[in-house]
């Protein structure tokens, strides 16, 4: 990539499953010929973020995402059964509502005793499946995952050592995945300080940002009747009010019409990754206008050339 004066940023948020929608929007930025200087991950962003700084095509992330959902590793995993429980693809018979009930029980009693729902192996097999391991700073793209420490109450960006390591982090939500230990640090998932990571894009030195939020929207009124109701909901405003402060710092902000899926919830990969495709493709005007001109200008002659070469 050529040199223009200034950086162009990704900034890819989190919401577990709701960040295949990464794959969508990358697909269409590669496809127009929008290339970025820095990739800056939280959570599910630090996932597929990584993947793709790394050097992976999106067919060969798209293909990996295929291929772990079908692999034994995910058959048998708790991922998969927390995804059924809350799965809102289709109604449940009697039967389904028991097991659920019986699974709901179960990962409560686990939260109370276990620092986490999902066993460490069950992580660590998905984020082994869909990344090389590598050292961040060997990644094609210059590429950061943002974690919290649980000690400082601080932001951590990670900028060297292992990829996978270093994504775990960014990833272990807080009650589902064990926090992860590193030196003095014991890193949690990076939206607890920082859902879409803005302002680390800003501070390793993107002058344009592009920001992409898979969170979940904002339900309305739903049933707010019990202590868990109100807490939750609280919470919930809290994350939403802080991101939507962090966005404003952005220059595009691309909104993938995710719904309220649950962030385990696997059963609609290729809807995901589809209504990611839909809205970069709705934000290509703003982006255009946010891009140095010398940018704007290599991606119509790279254009350009593509239409011009024969079939």
């Amino acid at each position: 990539m050529k040199w223009t004066g200034k950086k162009i940023g990704l900034a890819l948020g989190g919401g577990g499953v709701r960040g295949l929608a990464h794959i969508g929007v990358l697909n269409v930025l590669e496809q127009e010929g929008i290339g970025v200087d820095l990739i800056v991950g939280t959570s599910a962003g630090a996932l597929i973020g990584g993947a793709y700084a790394s050097g992976m095509s999106i067919r060969n992330i798209t293909a990996k995402v295929d291929g772990y959902l079908r692999s034994s590793e995910y058959r048998d995993s708790t991922i998969k059964a927390i995804g059924a429980t809350f799965s809102t693809k289709q109604n449940k018979n009697i039967f389904q509502k028991t097991q659920n009930f019986l699974r709901n029980r179960y990962y409560l009693l686990r939260a109370l005793f276990s620092p986490s729902i999902l066993p460490s192996e069950d992580f660590q097999s998905l984020i082994n499946y869909l990344l090389p391991d590598i050292d961040i700073r060997g990644t094609r793209i210059p590429f950061i995952a943002v974690s919290t420490d649980l000690i400082t109450g601080k932001q951590v960006v990670l900028k060297d050592g292992s990829l996978r390591q270093a994504v775990l982090a960014s990833s272990s939500v807080p009650g589902a995945v064990a926090p992860t230990r590193m030196g003095n640090w014991l890193l949690a998932d990076g939206g607890v300080t920082s859902l879409v990571p803005v302002n680390a894009a800003r501070k390793a030195g993107a002058d344009v940002v592009i920001a992409v939020t898979v969170d979940r929207e904002l339900p309305g009124d739903n049933g707010i009747e019990t202590a868990k109701d109100v807490l939750y909901r609280a919470g919930e405003i809290t994350a939403s009010t802080l991101q939507a402060a962090e966005l404003e710092n952005a220059d595009v902000v691309i909104r993938p019409s995710v719904g309220d899926l649950h962030w385990a919830d696997f059963s609609r990969p290729d809807h995901l990754i589809r209504v990611g495709e839909e809205a970069a493709r709705q934000s290509l005007e703003k982006i255009n206008d946010s891009l140095p001109l010398l940018r704007r200008f290599e991606r119509f002659t790279r254009r350009f050339r593509k239409i011009g070469k024969p079939v």
